[in-house]
């Protein structure tokens, strides 16, 4: 989330966040509208596990229409444990309601790759932005014990997440426990959605050999404005390849369609919310768009939500693996690594990594996301 963008507010259109540019769409009704969704589809993700391969494409073609025609789309029936989902949201609340002392010994700027916890920020007044919520994140670590089936740190590593073991013992093993099945059905995903693009089944399997998998937190505590519902989360799209989403109880999603119209995204427990990012948009040669939402809610509510980011490999550099008429996705070429490196560089400027970055002088294509996980002096 860049923390320094202010989006610019009109009657007639909408603004919003995309690959760190402001953007904005014209409000059409009446004559003007577009053929669009008015709903999020629903789709059974039992047959992700089937031997049938058969039964996976069908399965892919539902998919790959889903993020064609809307971006989003339910999937219940996850391989997932909804008790280790459950038991993910009941330890995040113990840590939300500790003392914020307490949290703040966890804070961002101790870890490198900013992880940990960020605290609300009353002073931040715009809408949508860093005065609604406070978060806490999670991801690779390769120093981590539960990553090493993944891989394992090489020598001098320093440490990325940060875990309240003395307040919340349980913490880290509930987390890692949902974080584990997440990641494996993420993995599943990734071949059915390279059956949906029409290519092999394993065809993507060596761009996300390694991936960037990272939980980030949301909690929006109640804020004064009782009844007054309002945006907490601004408008953007993801830059990643696909985000999971878990919600309990209290929802607030809301997806853009063609027409700029909002749509709301109901919570359906123990089912995740699917949308594919930016980095899809690419591989699929603009098939897939990174589509844009927001969350809003009314001041008396507590929500949390549990989304779970997927995306290729650090060393990774992606491009469209179809054919695509886009001129703009022609020839573009993205290295993952850099890309990571220089999106904490514009969301986090005041983080104590990032000045040390700042401070080397060095040009945005000399990034690598080594400089992350290793010390730098």
């Amino acid at each position: 989330m860049a923390t320094q963008m202010q989006l610019p507010s009109h009657p007639d259109y909408v603004y919003f966040k995309s690959v760190d540019r402001v953007q904005c769409r014209p409000i059409l009704r009446g004559e003007k509208a577009k053929p669009t969704f008015d709903s999020i589809p629903t789709i059974d993700a039992s047959p992700i596990s089937s031997p049938d391969l058969e039964v996976r494409k069908r399965l892919a073609e539902e998919i790959g229409r889903a993020a064609r025609d809307v971006g989003f789309f339910y999937l219940v029936n996850p391989p997932v444990s909804g008790d280790k989902m459950d038991a993910a949201f009941d330890t995040l609340a113990k840590f939300f309601a500790l003392p914020e002392d307490v949290k703040m010994k966890y804070h961002v700027n101790n870890s490198p790759a900013a992880k940990g916890f960020t605290p609300v920020n009353p002073a931040d007044k715009r809408p949508g932005f860093g005065g609604a919520r406070e978060s806490f994140g999670m991801g690779n670590d390769y120093t981590n014990p539960e990553q090493h089936g993944i891989e394992v740190a090489l020598p001098g590593t320093v440490p990325l997440n940060q875990w309240p073991d003395d307040e919340l013992p349980e913490f880290r093993k509930n987390i890692y426990s949902y974080f584990t099945e997440v990641y494996l059905f993420a993995q599943q995903l990734v071949r059915i959605f390279s059956l949906a693009l029409g290519l092999e089944e394993t065809a993507l399997d060596q761009v996300f050999e390694t991936p960037f998998a990272d939980i980030t937190i949301n909690h929006y505590p109640p804020q004064p404005d009782a009844d007054e519902y309002k945006q907490v989360l601004f408008p953007h799209a993801d830059y990643g390849a696909f985000t999971l989403l878990a919600q309990r109880q209290i929802g607030g999603l809301e997806v853009l369609n063609a027409n700029a119209i909002w749509v709301k995204v109901p919570v359906i427990e123990h089912a995740f919310v699917v949308n594919t990012g930016s980095y899809f948009e690419l591989l699929s040669g603009g098939r897939w768009r990174s589509t844009i939402h927001r969350v809003c809610a009314k001041g008396n509510t507590d929500r949390t939500s549990l989304p779970f980011f997927f995306s290729p490999s650090p060393s990774t550099t992606i491009q469209a693996l179809v054919p695509t008429e886009d001129e703009s996705l022609k020839g573009l070429r993205r290295n993952i690594g850099k890309e990571h490196v220089r999106g904490l560089m514009s969301d986090r400027p005041t983080h104590p990594f990032v000045k040390k970055l700042k401070a080397l002088g060095l040009r945005p294509e000399d990034y690598t996301y080594e400089m992350i996980s290793q010390p730098i002096a």
